[in-house]
């Protein structure tokens, strides 16, 4: 990955996605054949010649200044994620493992230990390593999985089973393909999530078409609506908290909200026969 080329590929794609509106600024010209901001309106902001930030955009500049970085990601109105993902790939060229493939045990057991809540653990791929009962019976049955389908790329984009439960899986399939992106620029070269992605822009068309928006975040919060094949329709609000002594991993849960129909959906799920009963991680 040409990471300069990258970094310029990402600036233009979220100046196209701004308006002179946008950041208080007077248009420049009276017709535009394209939407978004033009370079002549944004390098002022950034008090940087049109010149050198067009050479930016190109990736025709490399060594930028840490100052003249920030004035940029300012004058874009980027996000937290969005920068970390610019400064990754402005930064020195480094290596940094992925991390475990497998949880500890005492994680298994505060999964287990969850059995009122769909929950499991992912890697740095988006990848389950470990599961509870519940995110059987809510997903599928992830021992029964070859360990590379086991993934929510492979999930979103390929299994059409998976996609089912969804009353909008466009919404996981453009979270999933941003974390995607982010954690490339945080593991640069890394063979297992280049063939990830190399593998899902062979496969998909949906994944190609999100994939060059250049959309960047990291998991966090939402609410999903499931369309659940036993327990009917339940909406459930998703979280991911990072295990700090775990790197790479994260916990992953739903909830529903109290004295709900989606609550007593669960717990429907809850009180049946799981798929099968070999359940804990692989």
């Amino acid at each position: 990955m040409d990471r300069w080329a990258e970094l310029g590929a990402f600036l233009k794609s979220r100046r196209a996605g701004l308006s002179p509106e946008d950041v208080g600024v007077r248009p420049v010209g009276n017709r535009r054949r394209v939407s978004g901001l033009r370079r002549e309106e944004l390098a002022p902001l950034a008090r940087i010649g049109v010149d050198y930030y067009t050479r930016l955009e190109q990736g025709r500049v490399q060594g930028v200044s840490a100052e003249v970085l920030e004035a940029v990601f300012d004058a874009l109105r980027l996000s937290p994620d969005e920068r970390e993902y610019a400064r990754n790939l402005a930064g020195p060229a480094r290596t940094i493992p992925l991390g475990p493939r497998t949880v500890r045990p005492a994680l298994q057991h505060l999964l287990d230990s969850t059995p009122d809540t769909p929950a499991y653990v992912i890697g740095p791929l988006a990848d389950v390593i470990a599961w509870n009962q519940l995110a059987c019976a809510m997903f599928t049955d992830f021992a029964a999985m070859a360990i590379k389908d086991r993934n929510w790329s492979h999930f979103l984009f390929v299994d059409e089973h998976m996609q089912a439960l969804f009353d909008d899986p466009m919404i996981g399939r453009r979270e999933n393909v941003a974390f995607l992106r982010l954690q490339l620029s945080r593991h640069p070269g890394d063979p297992d999530i280049t063939r990830l992605v190399e593998r899902m822009l062979a496969r998909s068309p949906i994944f190609r078409e999100i994939w060059a928006t250049y959309d960047v975040a990291d998991k966090a919060h939402n609410d999903f609506l499931f369309h659940h094949p036993v327990v009917g329709d339940l909406t459930l609000a998703f979280q991911a908290a990072r295990l700090p002594n775990d790197p790479g991993q994260m916990l992953i849960t739903y909830t529903a909200e109290p004295d709900t129909a989606s609550a007593a959906a669960l717990h429907k799920l809850r009180r049946g026969e799981p798929p099968t009963d070999a359940y804990r991680s692989a």
